[in-house]
């Protein structure tokens, strides 16, 4: 997990206030790791870390469950198309993949978006988040949107993020309950 530095302290802890509420099981997991790290922890400094580190991974899911099923504008900078090099393979993107301007996700960046059922490149776009995409080996969750009407079954967004996913133990969450 991602040591994440968040601007806004008390938004984060209305977010997390709502998101433990609206999940009394996730309170009680939270509340068991942090006992774990008590008893793991031989000095305050590991404990406080580890801490830090369990409230950004909460922090993330918290803010991922707040979008779901919400409207929103997203500016695609990766669209229909674009050719992503990194060091070890190259992504050609089949959908447009972009963030909601303004909003940090778990790496510290603008929260990405899959953005389905448009089939041109597009740069900008008012949409629906219909699933998340919940990473258990990453620091970031992203999230699947689509225009108002658009549906797809979790097999088709699966296959249509699979071209970034495969590098990720990654889960596609359409309940709407975070994958803890």
């Amino acid at each position: 997990m991602a040591d994440i530095e968040f601007e806004n302290e008390i938004e984060n802890e209305k977010l997390l206030s709502d998101f433990f509420g609206a999940f009394p099981e996730a309170w009680e997991k939270y509340e068991s790791e942090k006992r774990s790290l008590s008893e793991r922890s031989s000095d305050c400094t590991g404990y406080a870390d580890g801490i830090k580190s369990l409230t950004a991974y909460y922090l993330r899911k918290a803010l991922i469950l707040s979008y779901m099923g919400r409207d929103v504008h997203i500016v695609i900078d990766r669209p229909i198309g674009y050719v992503h090099k990194k060091e070890k393979y190259t992504l050609t993107y089949p959908v447009n993949y972009g963030y909601i301007p303004g909003v940090t996700g778990g790496d510290g960046e603008e929260l990405d978006v899959y953005l389905l059922g448009v089939e041109e490149p597009v740069s900008e776009f008012d949409c629906r988040i219909i699933a998340s995409v919940q990473r258990r080996n990453d620091v970031e969750d992203k999230l699947v949107a689509a225009p108002a009407g658009f549906t797809a079954d979790d097999g088709e967004i699966s296959a249509a993020v699979r071209f970034q996913e495969k590098y990720y133990d990654s889960v596609i969450s359409r309940d709407f309950y975070p994958i803890l």
